[in-house]
């Protein structure tokens, strides 16, 4: 009983968080809906591969925005810790409706724990973003970005219906000053098992800007859909 009560304590705290934390001042707000399709393969020896396809539209879901394609391989080395690398390449409208090519590299660590019948996560991923292959070496040209999330989870027993709640910041690696915080995320989200090997999953997202120019504050309707062989 003395294990229960300090995290029970520590869940309904963070859960009154996300719930309550006021929106950072944004000169301009938008809201826009995200798509998208993903699918993973487990592999032989605790590894794993997947793809992800999103669509995503701006300027109040009137205007498309961008394409985004990712490839991620990861490593379990047990039910608490894992690992992954991945390849993102991006289409994105510029100025003159026209398509501006962009990739980005990540590593991320994740460890899990269940608390309290909840499953509590934290991810640390670096990403470096470029705009072109040739200038992947010019860090200080492009962005090398540390990403923190923090995720809650829980599975309504009985259901095919898992809860989730998250909350994720974002930090410059290569500015003056170095580490700056110039993003933070709250999501809440709710998964429905269709089978052993698929689901759907609707995410409401507000992302706040800050230490930056125009910063903008947005809210996105995310609606996915995930494929396991």
């Amino acid at each position: 009983m003395t294990m229960i009560r300090p995290a029970t304590t520590f869940v309904l705290l963070l859960t009154g968080f996300l719930l309550f934390v006021p929106g950072l001042y944004g000169q301009e707000k938008d809201f826009q809906t995200w798509w998208e399709g993903e699918l993973q393969v487990d592999l032989p020896g605790g590894f794993d591969l997947s793809g992800e396809l999103e669509q995503r539209f701006r300027n109040n879901s009137l205007q498309y925005d961008r394409t985004l394609f990712t490839v991620t391989g990861g490593y379990s080395f047990n039910p608490y810790l894992d690992v992954n690398a991945g390849l993102r390449m991006v289409a994105v409208q510029d100025r003159e409706s026209g398509l501006q090519s962009k990739f980005r590299v990540h590593a991320d660590a994740t460890g899990s724990y269940p608390v309290a019948g909840l499953d509590l996560s934290m991810r640390v991923r670096v990403q470096y973003g470029f705009d072109d292959v040739l200038d992947f070496g010019l860090l200080r040209q492009n962005n090398l970005v540390n990403r923190n999330r923090l995720k809650l989870g829980y599975h309504i027993f009985g259901t095919r219906i898992s809860l989730a709640a998250t909350v994720e910041s974002w930090h410059l690696l290569n500015d003056v000053p170095a580490r700056l915080s110039y993003k933070m995320r709250y999501s809440a989200a709710v998964e429905y098992t269709l089978s052993f090997v698929s689901s759907l999953h609707v995410r409401y997202i507000v992302e706040d800007e800050f230490n930056v120019r125009n910063p903008l504050q947005t809210y996105i309707l995310l609606i996915g859909y995930q494929h396991q062989l």
